[in-house]
């Protein structure tokens, strides 16, 4: 019995201490902690901690624009002041091409001629013919001269002085005709040389001696040797705002010209629906026929916005953009997101749309490294 009472003594006494140990423990936990807070609080009282430095921005001040100017450029095509594509107007054999491609030649030089050897004896009969109704009409006059004179003197009649001027009358009538015909014969043999009807260029020969040409059949092409011209097609709009002797900038062969509009077409193309111009290029240019031309146009749009380099913008969810505006609060200068419409580009500039007032500042470059609603140290450009 009282081995059993010290037993259980003894388990009372170890239940006391356990839980004695345990809420000593807990207790020295919580006075550690009070005591670091109080400590951490009157601290803060005391000193205050040293704020992180603000992200320094350069930014810059939006003035708005009534609008934007771009510089548009339109592709045309060089082309000879004339091209002829030269034939014979009268069908035959070939006899000479005095040209080659690429020859340079004066006005009314001879280069090519067709076979004229079945007109050259049609003449010569018909010169012939001539020469015998000439004589036939100087005999009628000599008989009619006498006739008139035996008629006053009463030894012929009236009737054969008739006659005799009627005879007249045929073999002048057939002298005409033969004349006629020899004119014909001279149209011919002048149709059959090809002459160049001005200062020229040789472009392709497409015929040579002894071929039979059809009438009409181009043997020479010939391009104009003044100055070129290159044709472009523009938009309606803006062939509007220009005027015949316009001096106009173009680009051929990697060089800046200025041109002179030329002609201004009436009509538009059914299909591109461009309306052609016409400009002359310069002096010594010397340009490669068929050769591309760029022409550049510069054209005003009035749109509001306003410019902005291109290292302003933000890049947002499905294609958005918006630039980081400076707000002014009692805090400092803080950043505030605003979204933008991007209306042109421009190289390193864009011009853009958005609701900020003029005067309103944002970040000119890499607006990415602050974020919306950060204080920062704003430097204007």
């Amino acid at each position: 019995m009282t081995q059993r009472m010290a037993s259980g003594f003894q388990n009372a006494l170890g239940r006391v201490l356990t839980v004695t140990v345990t809420l000593m423990v807990c207790g020295a936990a919580a006075a550690a902690v009070i005591g670091g807070f109080s400590l951490i609080t009157a601290q803060g009282d005391v000193s205050p901690g040293v704020a992180a430095p603000r992200t320094s921005v350069g930014v810059m001040a939006v003035e708005p624009a009534p609008g934007y100017t771009v510089i548009r450029r339109f592709t045309g095509q060089v082309e000879a002041a004339a091209r002829t594509d030269l034939g014979f107007e009268l069908g035959g054999r070939i006899t000479d091409v005095l040209v080659d491609e690429g020859d340079v030649v004066a006005a009314r030089t001879v280069l090519a001629r067709l076979d004229t050897s079945a007109l050259i004896p049609e003449r010569a009969a018909l010169e012939a013919e001539l020469a015998a109704l000439a004589a036939d009409a100087e005999m009628a006059r000599l008989t009619l001269a006498r006739n008139d004179a035996l008629t006053e003197r009463g030894f012929r009649s009236v009737a054969a002085q008739d006659d005799a001027r009627l005879t007249l009358a045929r073999a002048e009538a057939g002298m005409t005709a033969v004349r006629a015909r020899i004119a014909g014969v001279d149209v011919q043999l002048e149709k059959s040389v090809l002459i160049a009807p001005y200062p020229a260029r040789i472009g392709a020969r497409m015929a040579d001696p002894g071929q039979t040409a059809v009438a009409g059949q181009t043997v020479l092409v010939l391009f104009d040797t003044g100055p070129a011209r290159a044709r472009v097609g523009l938009p309606p709009e803006l062939v509007a705002g220009l005027t015949v002797g316009d001096t106009v900038t173009i680009a051929l062969g990697g060089a800046e010209l200025q041109a002179t509009l030329r002609q201004i077409r009436p009509d538009l193309d059914p299909n591109t629906r461009s309306q052609s111009v016409v400009v002359t290029l310069p002096e010594g240019a010397a340009p490669v026929l068929g050769d591309t031309v760029a022409l550049f146009l510069t054209q005003t749009l009035h749109d509001p916005g306003f410019w902005a380099p291109l290292s302003a913008l933000r890049e947002g969810a499905r294609g958005s953009w918006s630039v980081m505006a400076i707000e002014a609060t009692e805090q400092g200068d803080r950043t505030l997101p605003a979204a933008v419409e991007v209306i042109h580009s421009d190289g390193g500039r864009v011009f853009l749309r958005g609701d900020l007032p003029p005067g309103a500042r944002i970040v000119a470059e890499a607006p990415d490294r602050v974020a919306p609603g950060q204080l920062v140290l704003a430097l204007s450009e």
